[in-house]
């Protein structure tokens, strides 16, 4: 049976030794701000049977800071690419907009980005009877 949720995806930097082995990544301190972030709320990570469920991959992010710009790596107008972790948490789909809201918030105030990429979309995931 589908059941309906939001996907919720964060990404966040991590360190060099970090970056390596999916351990490693699951261990950076960003990477376990943000998993604190979500076990605060019950509601994020709610799937089934299971809470604070929780992937994490690494990966690489690339960008350019602009002179209005304050970036935590890089300088403005020189391309940047920086080890990096992805989050996503699985929240239903009838949790109440204030509450996702104020987790975002809090994601927000715990993320070292100056504008943290925080993806949201809805998606159908499959739950046994």
């Amino acid at each position: 049976m589908l059941r309906e949720f939001l996907r919720l995806a964060v990404y966040v930097p991590v360190d060099e030794a970090s970056a390596g082995s999916g351990l490693a990544v699951a261990s950076a301190i960003a990477v376990q701000e943000i998993l604190r972030v979500f076990s605060e709320f019950e509601f994020a990570g709610s799937v089934g049977t299971y809470r604070a469920v929780a992937e994490i991959s690494s990966g690489a992010e690339t960008f350019v800071p602009t002179d209005d710009s304050v970036p935590v790596h890089g300088v403005a107008s020189i391309a940047s690419t920086v080890p990096s972790a992805r989050l996503v948490t699985y929240i239903p789909a009838d949790t109440p907009g204030k509450d996702v809201d104020r987790m975002i918030s809090e994601l927000v105030s715990a993320h070292r980005w100056e504008h943290p990429v925080i993806e949201v979309d809805r998606v159908s995931l499959w739950m046994p009877s």
